[in-house]
């Protein structure tokens, strides 16, 4: 269930939920959630809050509650802020720490002169299929980890990875938010000398995996958990249409001065837009509106959707915060030479309706196994 924690921000509710799944029905959860929410009334005493958490969880060797709380204690911090990668290691740390059951091996994937962090689980020893799972703008490959039970008994094996500007490759590495994504997906693939591989997107990893699917034909079924047409659409939702028509023009006509003038003072009105430009800005290395929104508006499936022939799921959140809804259509239409194209819109009726079924990843999961049952060979 997706629950409503703070009034009035759904942003800061979606980040809640999304630590929390899985756990957030423990009782010393609630408990600390009754501390907790009060307490947050800004970024500094967001960090504040879930560090001072997940230190007293972590001493209590409550270490999957630890992680998730240092997982939100790090969210919001800049890769310039000096707490934010011993935040994070904490974060993997406890994480680890809580999952000695997964059967996991870590590996480096060379690219650009450094390395992408990579995980293959082991979850079935006769598997015969790999998934490769891709994942989005804020997150680390260790919170998709929760999709591995859902694969128990079937014929895969799981394979993570961190790509340009995501987890370990950003913080660690340096490595930039890139919307070639073949390349990453490609260099994975290359890595664990695989001759097919079927791909699930997460989030922002909905594009990736259709741009890497588009380019890159050893990928055979493709999985948007959820369907990401856009990324400029995505960034702009939370203006209304006068200011995203003028910030369109500008982009065309290549006025930077002038859109840095418009937006600055915007998006910091906005507690979602003042998050993903400031991700934006450290995701790729860029310092201010106009940069950053050139950089973001080459992620998009159009133009490219109809090199894609191979199965696609696309999953929707019909209440998704980030992702317009209005695009589903769009992305329907880019794929038109897709062999197979299935669609599945979640609702609060059914469940699921947020961005990515936050609180309901079952009936998501559920969905995709059903997806990857029928179309195996």
């Amino acid at each position: 269930m997706f629950y409503e924690y703070i009034n009035g921000n759904p942003q800061w509710n979606l980040q809640i939920n999304r630590q929390l799944e899985g756990i957030k029905e423990s009782q010393k959860v609630k408990k600390d959630l009754q501390l907790a929410i009060p307490q947050l009334k800004n970024t500094k005493s967001w960090f504040k809050t879930w560090y001072d958490l997940g230190i007293m969880r972590e001493k209590k060797e409550d270490f999957q509650i630890a992680s998730a709380y240092f997982g939100l204690a790090q969210f919001y911090l800049s890769t310039d802020d000096q707490n934010k990668s011993s935040v994070v290691h904490k974060y993997l740390d406890n994480f680890y720490h809580a999952h000695t059951e997964i059967n996991y091996e870590s590996y480096r994937v060379p690219y650009q002169n450094t390395f992408l962090p990579a995980i293959k689980v082991l979850i079935n020893p006769n598997a015969k299929k790999t998934l490769l799972i891709i994942n989005g703008f804020d997150s680390f490959m260790e919170e998709l980890l929760i999709a591995i039970n859902f694969f128990k008994g079937t014929d895969y094996n799981i394979i993570l990875f961190d790509g340009p500007g995501q987890g370990r490759a950003l913080i660690d590495n340096g490595v930039k938010f890139t919307p070639y994504f073949e390349k990453a997906a490609s260099a994975v693939i290359d890595y664990f000398n695989l001759q097919e591989v079927d791909a699930m997107g997460v989030s922002w990893g909905g594009y990736f995996v259709v741009r890497a699917a588009a380019f890159e034909k050893r990928i055979k079924n493709i999985i948007c958990f959820d369907f990401f047409y856009d990324g400029l659409n995505t960034f702009l939702r939370d203006f209304n249409h006068g200011v995203q028509a003028e910030i369109r023009q500008l982009l065309n006509k290549e006025a930077a001065d002038q859109l840095n003038q418009l937006v600055s003072p915007l998006v910091y009105e906005n507690a979602n837009l003042s998050f993903l430009f400031t991700k934006g800005y450290e995701n790729t290395g860029t310092d201010n509106p106009y940069t950053l929104l050139k950089e973001i508006e080459k992620h998009t499936i159009k133009n490219i959707g109809h090199f894609v022939n191979q199965n696609v799921l696309l999953l929707a959140g019909e209440d998704d915060q980030y992702v317009p809804f209005s695009d589903l259509p769009l992305e329907q239409k880019e794929l038109s030479n897709a062999n197979t194209l299935e669609t599945i819109v979640f609702t609060k009726e059914t469940g699921g309706e947020q961005h990515c079924q936050a609180g309901r990843y079952d009936l998501a999961l559920h969905a995709i196994q059903t997806f990857l049952l029928s179309h195996a060979d």
